[in-house]
C-alpha cells in the first residue's frame, strides 16, 4: 500500500492556512497555496455538516476560478462547538478573549471538514476531535492573546504554536484540530500515515 506522499506527491492546498501546509510538508507533499474566498454563510446548526458544506462550496469556488488544472485540489474548513454553540474566526482580540475564557477549564469540540479532488472526482468528510484546555484564568489568557496565534484561527488559538500550552488533552486526531483530518483522508485514499 503507497503512503500518502506517494498518492499525493504534489497537490494544491485551497487554503490560506500556515499550518495546513506545514502538515502536508510534513508528509513529503509538495503543496501549491490558492485562496479562494467564498460565502461561509449557512443556516446550518450542526458543526459535522457546515464544516463539510463550507469544505465543499471553497472547492467549487476554486473550481469556478480555475477551470483548468492537474493536480488534487484540497479545501478545509474547521469550526468549533461549545455547549451548543458555534465558535469560529474572532473578529477581534476582545472575542478571542472571550472565546478563550468560554474553554477555561471546560471540553470543547473541534469539527474540520474537508473537500478533496483527485482522480477526476470529489471525496468529502468530516471529522471530530475533543480537547479539553487547562484552568488558566485571565492572566495566562492574556498573555497567549500578545502571541497574535488568535488571529484567523477558529477558536482563537492555534494547536501547533502556544496554544499547545493551553490545553490539558486531545481524545481524536491531532491533525483535525490544527484543521487537517490528515487520519481520516488517509484511510479514504488507502494510505497509511507516518508522521
Amino acid at each position: 500500500m503507497a503512503d500518502f506522499a506517494t498518492l499525493l506527491p504534489s497537490m494544491i492546498l485551497a487554503s490560506g492556512s500556515v499550518a495546513r501546509k506545514a502538515l502536508l510538508e510534513s508528509l513529503g507533499v509538495t503543496v501549491k497555496v490558492f485562496k479562494t474566498g467564498c460565502d461561509e454563510t449557512h443556516d446550518e446548526t450542526d458543526p459535522a455538516i457546515v464544516t463539510e458544506l463550507l469544505a465543499r462550496r471553497k472547492l467549487a469556488s476554486f473550481q469556478d476560478i480555475h477551470p483548468v488544472y492537474e493536480m488534487p485540489v484540497l479545501c478545509c474548513d474547521t469550526m468549533i462547538s461549545f455547549q451548543g454553540s458555534l465558535i469560529g474566526k474572532p473578529k477581534d482580540r476582545q472575542e478571542a478573549f472571550s472565546q478563550l475564557c468560554l474553554f477555561d477549564g471546560n471540553t470543547h469540540e473541534v469539527h474540520s471538514g474537508w473537500a478533496l479532488w483527485y482522480h477526476e472526482r470529489v471525496m468529502s468528510g468530516t471529522d471530530l476531535a475533543v480537547v479539553s484546555f487547562k484552568q488558566l484564568g485571565p492572566e495566562p489568557i492574556a498573555s497567549y492573546l500578545e502571541t497574535g496565534e488568535w488571529k484567523g484561527a477558529a477558536g482563537s488559538y492555534r494547536l501547533q504554536g502556544a496554544g499547545r500550552d493551553l490545553v490539558e488533552r486531545i481524545e481524536g486526531d491531532e491533525a483535525t484540530v490544527i484543521g487537517l483530518p490528515l487520519l481520516q483522508i488517509s484511510e479514504i485514499l488507502g494510505a497509511p500515515l507516518s508522521v
